[in-house]
């Protein structure tokens, strides 16, 4: 006979990556946006998932915060947009 746990149903975030180490990795595209120290872009984002309400969850021994990458991406979409391919805006 199965057994199941009593708990809730939710599920770990997929791509999940602590705001320090998402800064560094923003920090690497060399965008303006992303200018200044590591612990002033973690900041931007931790801002960024708290306004869009994106899923955070504590690891560690440190009990740092974790976040989606993917989450963080869309993020930076939705407020710095790629150009149109192609140079044209329509």
């Amino acid at each position: 006979m199965a057994i199941t746990a009593a708990g809730p149903d939710t599920a770990p975030i997929q791509d999940p990556i602590a705001f320090k180490e998402a800064a560094l990795l923003f920090m690497e595209t060399g965008l303006p946006e992303f200018a200044g120290s590591v612990k002033a872009v973690a900041q931007k984002l931790e801002r960024w998932a708290h306004k869009d309400g994106l899923t955070l969850e504590r690891h560690g021994r440190d009990r740092a915060h974790y976040v989606s990458y993917s989450d963080l991406l869309e993020a930076h979409n939705r407020r710095h947009p790629a150009p149109p391919r192609g140079g044209r805006r329509p």
